[in-house]
C-alpha cells in the first residue's frame, strides 16, 4: 500500500497572511504611483531629479562636487534670507521713523519704501549710494560701531 498525500483545500494562516501583506504592498505601491502622476509637472521633474541624485549617491557615495554644491546651495540661501530679514528691519525703522518725526502715514511710507528699494536694486555697491549721499547731500555714513557717535552726520 502506497502512502496517499492529501492536499488541504484551505490555506494556513501563514499564506494569508502572505497573501494579504502582498496585496497590501500592491496597493500602496499604486497609490504611490497615482500621488506621483498627480503632481505638477515641475513637481514631478524634481522627483525624478532627486531619485537620480539619490541612485547615484547610493552607488558612488557623496563625492566632493556634491559637498561644494551644497555648500553653494546652502550659503547662497542663508545669504539671500539674512539680506532679507536685514532690509525689512531696516524697511520697519524707515517708516517707524517717517511716522514718528513727520507723521507719514501708510501711502506716504510706501512711496518711500518703493523708492528706497528702487535705489538699492539699481545701485550697483553700497560704496557707490554712500558716495552719492555725500556728494548730492554733504552727509557721511560711517558705522564705526561706537554707539555714542551716530552713524550719519553732516559734513561742512
Amino acid at each position: 500500500m502506497s502512502k496517499v498525500k492529501f492536499q488541504r483545500a484551505t490555506k494556513s494562516s501563514r499564506e494569508l497572511r502572505r497573501m494579504a501583506q502582498r496585496e497590501q504592498t500592491r496597493e500602496q505601491r499604486q497609490a504611490a504611483i497615482d500621488a506621483f502622476w498627480k503632481l505638477s509637472p515641475e513637481e514631478r521633474a524634481q522627483r525624478i531629479a532627486d531619485n537620480e541624485a539619490f541612485q547615484r549617491i547610493s552607488k558612488n557615495g557623496i563625492t566632493i562636487e556634491d559637498m561644494h554644491k551644497a555648500e553653494e546651495d546652502a550659503y547662497s540661501k542663508g545669504l539671500k534670507d539674512g539680506k532679507d530679514g536685514a532690509v525689512k528691519t531696516v524697511f520697519a525703522a524707515i517708516c517707524l521713523t517717517l511716522h514718528e518725526m513727520h507723521g507719514f502715514g501708510k501711502e506716504r511710507c510706501s512711496r518711500v519704501l518703493n523708492d528706497v528699494y528702487d535705489k538699492l536694486q539699481f545701485t550697483l555697491t553700497s560704496q557707490e549710494a554712500i558716495q552719492e549721499v555725500y556728494d548730492t547731500i554733504g552727509m557721511e555714513i560711517s558705522f564705526s560701531g561706537d554707539v555714542t557717535e551716530d552713524a550719519v552726520r553732516e559734513v561742512g
